[in-house]
């Protein structure tokens, strides 16, 4: 089965110019009070959760590991007349590709779930040494705590209309895995004047992994102030509740830092 990435055209169906308003209300909230000007995106994808940023007039870079994405973005950055740069990379090797650092350095898109989780830490890293002291590390995820929890394996979404007025619907069917993996099997449906007249299938591979271990390894690097909202953040919900949040924290600048003696 194909892999819904190597489809960049489809997988930006979902992504509204609604949902793009709705993604800059988000921002503006969670970053709009932040001395934050130049941020660099590690797993931009087709831009379609970062673009918002650069349309608020912050400077933004990015960068992925998909080829055919990245294409894709940088197809819809010349349409909309942005300047943004774009760079092919795993994020687990981030600063060996970016000698520059930022306000802030993100993960948008559940990036992180498609590593491994001792590469979900190594990531954290890899984004740390990116950012410039007082600055800011940020990711969304899938709340995997709670998608385990209920540990559904078939799941409907939110049906929707492009452009053109065609109704795209949509079905996973998730598989757990031993090794506590996932495989997100997924079913696109194309229906006009009332007729499905096309379909589409695709994978997602993921590993889930916690909140916890992040914000206890973001606490060890001295990070502080670390905001855990709902995605996009349009009300405040408790944890338990929401199935996609959005983690912000502080990077320490070297006057902030403990005081270690000596040995």
């Amino acid at each position: 089965m194909s892999d819904i990435y190597d489809y960049p055209e489809i997988y930006d169906e979902r992504f509204t110019d609604r949902a793009n308003q709705v993604y800059k209300q988000h921002y503006i909230k969670m970053l709009g009070e932040k001395n934050i000007h130049s941020v660099l995106d590690c797993s931009f994808g087709t831009g379609c959760l970062t673009f918002p940023l650069a349309e608020l007039e912050y400077q933004v870079s990015g960068s992925d590991i998909s080829v055919p994405m990245l294409n894709r973005a940088a197809e819809k950055a010349k349409i909309k007349g942005l300047e943004i740069e774009l760079k092919q990379c795993d994020f687990r090797e981030l600063s060996s590709h970016f000698a520059q650092q930022f306000d802030c350095v993100m993960s948008t898109g559940n990036a992180l779930a498609h590593v491994v989780n001792m590469d979900v830490i190594k990531t954290i890293h890899e984004m740390d040494k990116c950012i410039k002291p007082g600055g800011y590390l940020y990711y969304d995820s899938r709340n995997w705590e709670k998608s385990l929890q209920d540990a559904a394996r078939f799941q409907i979404g939110q049906p929707f209309y492009r452009a053109d007025d065609v109704r795209v619907g949509y079905v996973q069917v998730w598989d757990y895995h031993a090794d506590g993996s996932i495989t997100i099997n997924i079913l696109q449906s194309y229906e006009k004047d009332g007729r499905i007249f096309d379909k589409k299938e695709f994978q997602e591979y993921l590993h889930p992994f916690s909140l916890g271990p992040v914000k206890a390894e973001l606490d060890k690097m001295g990070y502080t102030q670390i905001q855990v909202r709902p995605f996009p953040w349009l009300e405040d919900r408790s944890f338990e509740e929401i199935g996609w949040y959005c983690l912000l924290a502080k990077k320490p600048r070297p006057v902030d830092l403990p005081f270690q003696p000596a040995s």
